[in-house]
């Protein structure tokens, strides 16, 4: 995504399509510690350090930008917004049950649960599920219980406190 787009969608206070245009220039997330989307805003963007600011804590409080925390530290855009407090609460609760027995793919099986229980769809989903993985929150890993490939989460204790579950 162009600079240029991202500037005007910032000027016009559009966060669903600021959200979206961010999601598609970093699939993988926006590296760096909290401060990193007021930086990316302000040197690449070229919006002044309060609008950049001001558009940060608007993406987050919309639900549009979450900062994962941890060793590997990003911020992760969705084009609709989502909690990702609830995420990891459903994960942490239902997720085991979910998994099905049989030879379902890993990947589709969590993609479909995502955007399931969070009422997105497929795209959404795979922003969510690309962000997690970038920040070592999601993993491929051995199911003991099912003996086949399953994906495992893992919220290390800063996320847990970041949004204090």
């Amino acid at each position: 995504m162009g600079i240029d787009l991202l500037k005007r969608l910032s000027q016009l206070g559009d966060l669903a399509g600021l959200a979206s245009a961010l999601a598609k220039r970093f699939p993988r997330g926006l590296l760096g510690e909290r401060e990193a989307m007021v930086t990316f805003l302000t040197n690449e963007v070229g919006l002044p350090h309060p609008k950049a600011v001001e558009i940060a804590e608007a993406l987050e409080a919309s639900g549009h930008a979450h900062h994962l925390p941890g060793q590997s530290p990003r911020w992760i855009f969705t084009s609709e917004p989502v909690s990702l407090r609830a995420l990891m609460r459903m994960l942490d609760e239902e997720y085991h049950e979910f998994i099905g027995e049989g030879d379902a793919d890993p990947r589709e099986e969590a993609l479909t649960f995502i955007g399931g229980r969070l009422e997105v769809d497929r795209r959404v989903a795979e922003e969510i599920l690309e962000g997690l993985e970038a920040a070592g929150y999601a993993s491929l890993a051995e199911g003991a219980a099912s003996n086949r490939d399953r994906f495992a989460f893992n919220f290390p204790e800063a996320f847990v406190l970041t949004y204090r579950v």
